[in-house]
């Protein structure tokens, strides 16, 4: 096509010879199209280096997007199509781990689906050709947060974003959150979906729930049965106890949470280490004080029988 730039050359296999074709379109990054229906941008750019490590990256367009596609131009009728992650990970024997179907139970019943019916979709938050699933769940918690933090943040600090959702303009992040003390430290530390969604089986909870239901209690995080040590830190933990053992990981257990960091075994072993000082601390006094009690019998004796 006149005036396209031509793709960065890479590595010929099956997979990116067939979506090369594809990607001489959708490579651009202003290809999209606003729906006449509710007004929304639809976005048809793929970065082709973000596709290829992202985790569908060694699939084939055509393989979500089927065969229909592989005509060009495509037929208009293709763009009322809607895509379901489970359309192809609810079968897959490999992603039963994921537990897609629960996602999706918890997906319908969040504030998003319940309120924005056919709007809101999986791909309103996870664009599929950049989706990296160990980028939300790195061992360093701060890129953990960062990650899941920005899916919210592309709308809740979008109002543009937002407006195209909902008629209703939302208040700034600054006043919603006005009660939260040390507001900025939770933002960094903490995730939105950690105090905004229902307790889960599945890993990371879906279920956003109502404002008025979010988390305002303190001790739900700042306790030693912290909801953040379940949510946040379980893949750290379970990470850490695979490479380092279960009694080491425990031991050495670098998650830190305000007013929580209480380790089960350390409080035990530092209960041991403090008995045991009492102990030897006792048995020296009571040692001392016997052996001098003996010490002064026999000089009391030596000097009875006139011995100096």
């Amino acid at each position: 096509m006149i005036g396209m730039k031509p793709l960065p050359q890479e590595p010929a296999t099956a997979v990116t010879a067939a979506n090369q074709k594809c990607l001489r379109c959708h490579a651009q990054a202003t290809l999209g199209y606003r729906n006449a229906t509710d007004g929304l941008y639809v976005n048809l750019s793929v970065n082709p280096d973000e596709y290829r490590a992202s985790n569908h990256g060694k699939l084939t367009c055509v393989k979500c997007h089927t065969k229909a596609f592989q005509t060009f131009p495509h037929p208009a009728t293709l763009r009322r199509k809607q895509l379901v992650c489970l359309d192809c990970h609810k079968k897959d024997r490999k992603l039963l781990k994921f537990q897609f179907p629960g996602i999706l139970r918890e997906f319908q019943a969040s504030v998003h689906a319940r309120k924005l019916g056919n709007k809101f979709t999986c791909f309103s938050c996870h664009d599929p050709h950049s989706f990296k699933i160990h980028a939300r769940v790195s061992r360093r918690v701060a890129q953990t947060v960062l990650y899941d933090n920005h899916i919210c943040l592309q709308c809740h600090s979008n109002e543009s974003a937002i407006l195209l959702l909902s008629a209703k303009p939302q208040p700034s992040l600054d006043l919603i959150h006005a009660w939260l003390p040390h507001k900025e430290l939770h933002w960094a530390n903490a995730r939105c979906i950690d105090c905004h969604t229902a307790p889960t089986n599945t890993g990371v909870s879906h279920q956003i729930l109502p404002k008025e239901r979010a988390v305002r209690d303190c001790v739900r995080c700042h306790s030693s049965n912290s909801l953040l040590l379940q949510s946040l830190y379980k893949f750290q933990v379970r990470q850490e106890r695979t490479r380092d053992g279960f009694l080491n990981a425990t031991i050495l257990n670098q998650s830190y949470v305000i007013g929580a960091t209480r380790n089960y075994y350390l409080n035990v072993l530092s209960f041991v280490v403090f008995g045991l000082t009492v102990a030897g601390i006792a048995v020296h006094a009571g040692l001392r004080r016997h052996f001098g009690a003996k010490r002064a019998s026999e000089d009391e004796k030596r000097r009875r029988h006139g011995h100096p």
